[in-house]
């Protein structure tokens, strides 16, 4: 078309197109099949999916600082450190 990169930018802008990239904070987790299986059964039972539920939980866990309730451990108890992928 030979137009600069500003020509670009003003048609975009008067037609109401952005250029920015969206910038997602979605992150993915695998999970092993028998969590998701267990999961996905209780979600149904409540009405929701198992993607739903397993956000509620990790909210809640998150929020109110359950990680030791929810995983039994005492605080002098050592915790294995994992690597997670983002």
């Amino acid at each position: 078309m030979g137009w600069t990169v500003g020509t670009l930018r003003v048609r975009c802008s008067q037609l109401k197109i952005s250029l920015r990239r969206k910038v997602s904070t979605e992150r993915h987790i695998a999970l092993p099949k028998v969590i998701v299986d267990q999961l996905q059964q209780y979600a149904a039972t409540i009405g929701i999916s198992a993607s739903s539920l397993a956000i509620e939980l990790l909210e809640a866990i998150t929020r109110d600082r359950l990680y030791r309730a929810v995983l039994d451990r005492d605080d002098g108890e050592a915790v294995h450190a994992h690597t997670f992928a983002n």
